[in-house]
This record gives structure tokens, C-alpha cells and sequence, in this order.
């Protein structure tokens, strides 16, 4: 099975990783003396493989974490979070070259278990502020360097904001903007703005996960999420009661697309429709007004 074509049964996470370069970038922090750093995101998506373990970002804000983990190894691998004030790679090994995740000075606090090349999984975890360690603990993988810190701040309720895109508000409340942002990664689609006046709309994307996505905008009155599948685990795209109006075709990770489309009034879905990403919660409602 290729990476591009990961399909597995995960769950859905819904927001952001990070913005078009051209525009506002949340997976870029700016500090006073303009060099960059990495953003704050509790939405992370990475890969593990011989012997490392790489992620979208090492911090988070206290509360829910999600992990989005492929397997680009070859052979099996875990992925567990641990809590410890342990230096990363210095948790003490047992003779059997793992550590005791039952030990002094450590808290497992949940894991991916083992699981096979060229699939992923998602983890959701409740952290606390403090030091953490993402690594894999089958015997000898830790020691190879299966392992990288990651840390777990207060919380101001800023790190997922959008930026960049000038908008307006509808009646109800929403971001109206005909010049969208976002980013497409494992498993969602996130964007600046979740309306558009009628005319041409323009959706500059980034890919922030870590495998290739495509980025489709459909027509479409299913509600978000339940277009129907095939046995393919993908839906027709000439199916009945949607149509296809434009999309990003599948560009590699890390990199920024643009299409502008003439959007008539009614209601979208924004999504990837590659094998298995829509179930697994790559989509996010659009609305077109007049």
C-alpha cells in the first residue's frame, strides 16, 4: 500500500494545522526579533519509522491533544505519550531494553498500539501542563532514538485562531471572505472562513500533514460528512446529488496550492476524497450566499 492511499478506520479531527505561506501561518510563530518558531497546536499530526519520531509540532496547550500517526517504517511500531521530567532518550532501560512504563518518575498516559507499515492511527489525550516524551517502547526502539519531547503549556486560547484573510460577519455570526485560507492534514480540512459571497472565491491551502491530499470543493445538500461511500471507500464524484465544482489535486505535504472558483449561492463541502480521508473526517462545510 502507497502513503498516498492510506485508508484506515480512525477517528475524525476537526481544525487546522497550519496556513498558505502567502498568507498568515499559524504553524509559524513570529517572536520579537522576527526569527520563527514553531506554533503552538493541539492538533498534531506525524509518522513514526527506523528510528524516529517526527511530529507537526512539540508543544500543545493544556486539554485535549490529537494525534494523528502514520507508520512509515518497515516493521511495526508503537506510539505512546509519556509525562516525565526525564532528559528525552535518558528514561532508564530494564535488561529486556525497554523501560518500565509502570516506573518511578513516569506516567504512560496512553498509546497507539503497535501497528502495522504503511497505516496510521489517531490518539486522543487529556494532557496536563508539564514535559512529555512521544516514543515507541518495543524492545530496542527507544534506545535507537524512537523517541522526541514534547511539552504541554497553559492555556490562552489563542493558538488555533485564524489570521490573514480579510472577512466580515454573516447574521449568524460566521467569517464571510471570498479570499480563503486553510490547510488540509490527517484527518481534517480547516479553513478562515466558512462562507463566501456568490462570485469568484479564491482557496490558497496548505498541505500540513504528513502524506499528500487532494482538496475538492463539492455542491452539495448531504450534510457534512455523509456523502455516500463505495466499496472503494471513496464517494462518485458524478454521483447523484452532488456535483464537483472545482479542487486542488493531490499536491505533497508541506506545500501550498491556490484554485479560484465562481461559486454560486448554496450550500459545499470542502474536503479529500483519496480512499478512506473523507470517513475519516476530512471535510468541512462551505456556504455561498448571495
Amino acid at each position: 500500500m502507497s502513503r498516498v492511499r492510506l485508508a484506515m478506520g480512525v477517528l475524525a479531527m476537526t481544525g487546522a494545522l497550519g496556513l498558505a505561506s502567502c498568507a498568515a501561518d499559524p504553524s509559524d510563530v513570529q517572536s520579537s526579533d522576527g526569527s520563527q518558531s514553531e506554533a503552538i497546536s493541539n492538533k498534531i499530526s506525524g509518522s513514526v519509522s527506523e528510528w524516529k519520531v517526527d511530529v507537526s509540532s512539540h508543544t500543545a496547550e493544556a486539554g485535549e491533544v490529537i494525534f494523528a500517526i502514520a507508520n512509515f517504517g518497515s516493521m511495526p511500531h508503537e506510539f505512546i505519550v509519556v509525562k516525565t521530567d526525564y532528559e528525552p532518550g535518558k528514561i532508564p532501560l530494564g535488561e529486556n531494553n525497554r523501560f518500565d512504563e509502570e516506573g518511578e518518575g513516569i506516567t504512560a498516559i496512553d498509546e497507539l498500539k503497535e501497528w502495522p507499515v504503511n497505516q496510521a492511527g489517531v490518539l486522543k489525550v487529556n494532557l496536563d501542563e508539564g514535559k512529555y516524551q512521544l516514543l515507541c517502547n518495543i524492545a530496542g526502539h527507544y534506545e535507537a532514538g524512537m523517541y522526541t519531547e514534547f511539552n504541554v503549556v497553559k492555556g490562552d486560547g489563542e493558538s488555533s485562531s485564524m489570521e490573514g484573510a480579510t472577512s466580515e460577519t454573516s447574521e449568524d455570526g460566521d467569517k464571510v471572505s471570498n479570499d480563503i485560507t486553510g490547510s488540509v492534514a490527517e484527518w481534517s480540512v480547516g479553513v478562515s472562513a466558512n462562507e463566501a459571497k456568490a462570485g469568484d472565491v479564491k482557496f490558497t491551502m496548505k498541505n500540513a500533514g504528513s502524506i499528500p491530499h487532494e482538496f475538492i470543493i463539492v455542491k452539495t445538500d448531504f450534510a457534512p460528512g455523509e456523502i455516500p461511500l463505495g466499496t472503494n471507500n471513496r464517494f462518485d464524484e458524478e454521483g447523484e446529488g452532488l456535483e464537483v465544482i472545482g479542487e486542488i489535486p493531490e499536491w505533497d505535504a508541506g506545500t501550498t496550492d491556490t484554485v479560484t472558483l465562481n461559486l454560486t449561492a448554496g450550500k459545499y463541502q470542502l474536503l479529500c476524497n483519496i480512499e478512506g480521508h473523507y470517513k475519516n473526517g476530512m471535510y468541512v462545510p462551505f456556504t455561498v450566499s448571495t
